[in-house]
């Protein structure tokens, strides 16, 4: 038992008590210590899932306003298609690629697509206009043949020939349209040559080539259409990619897989809507595995 100074008052003897415990033991420092040590770790967690909300969030809005501009572009040109003209559909799986990085190999469809539509074009090399124009539209050469290329990182092109007899220019086809149509055989023959190969684009050593990068970062892209068929008692619409209706001639021998639809087409034979399905990336590779995403483009009568 704690003996008291009988010469203190009481008074004075919680004074002393007080000033006896003014420093802090051993225990208590470790356990304050701790604390912080605890709140400054759960800081740090908070701030880096700040960082990567944030990082995320601006990947999903880059990869929002690349499926803006493209859908975009898709509108624009099929309101100019004509079934007095040509789409020749080319699918075809690029097998064994790498997604990203690292990554286990597996196949990727890389369909594109060629087809005349009218409009308002105009040269990038002169003041020169045209009304109509041919467009090739799908991956550039380098990611369609570039095997030690990932997925994440092919690159989408649209390249736009006018239509412009007596206009030899780089971005220009000194041919009417008339002769287009009368021409068949050898024009699907160039443009099968073109979806082979895939527009070759080098902006490294040829800053004009950037004229037909639409955007970086597109992926697998399947194109499917459609004739307006349903199953029975079903509203779901078939449609066609890697195959064809029974009976429909649009196709020509493969593999790959091509569709054509050229002047000599009946009309009832062209398809009455197109599906694109694109898995975009952003630039910065945040979300390894992207988005897909899928666009209808409907054809009127």
């Amino acid at each position: 038992m704690e003996e008291r100074d009988p010469t203190l008052t009481c008074g004075e003897c919680g004074v002393a008590r007080r000033k006896m415990r003014k420093a802090f033991t051993l225990i208590e420092l470790v356990v304050a210590i701790a604390i912080l040590v605890m709140v400054i770790s759960f800081a740090g967690v908070i701030f880096k899932v700040s960082i990567n909300a944030y990082r995320t969030a601006s990947a999903s809005t880059e990869i929002m306003q690349k499926l803006r501009a493209i859908t975009d572009q898709l509108n624009s040109d099929f309101r100019g298609l004509g079934k007095d003209g040509y789409l020749i559909i080319r699918s075809e799986l690029q097998a064994g690629r790498a997604e990203y990085t690292n990554s286990a190999p597996s196949d990727f469809r890389a369909d594109r697509l060629f087809y005349f539509t009218t409009g308002d074009f105009q040269s990038w090399f002169s003041p020169d206009r045209s009304n109509i124009s041919k467009v090739y539209f799908g991956h550039d050469r380098r990611s369609l043949y570039d095997s030690f290329l990932p997925v994440s990182k092919w690159s989408l092109a649209r390249d736009v020939k006018l239509v412009t007899p007596g206009l030899p220019l780089t971005d220009s086809n000194n041919v009417s349209y008339a002769e287009f149509k009368a021409n068949v055989p050898a024009t699907v023959f160039d443009v099968n040559n073109l979806l082979i190969s895939g527009v070759p684009i080098d902006i490294q050593n040829n800053p004009a080539d950037v004229r037909g990068l639409m955007c970086r970062n597109v992926g697998e892209i399947k194109i499917e259409w459609t004739i307006g068929e349903r199953a029975a008692n079903d509203m779901i619409l078939w449609w066609y990619g890697l195959s064809r209706p029974s009976g429909y001639p649009v196709e020509e021998l493969g593999p790959p897989y091509i569709a054509a639809w050229t002047p000599l087409t009946p009309k009832q034979y062209w398809p009455r809507a197109l599906k694109f399905t694109f898995k975009i990336y952003d630039s910065k590779g945040m979300l390894e595995r992207g988005r897909t995403f899928t666009h209808i483009v409907y054809f009127g009568n």
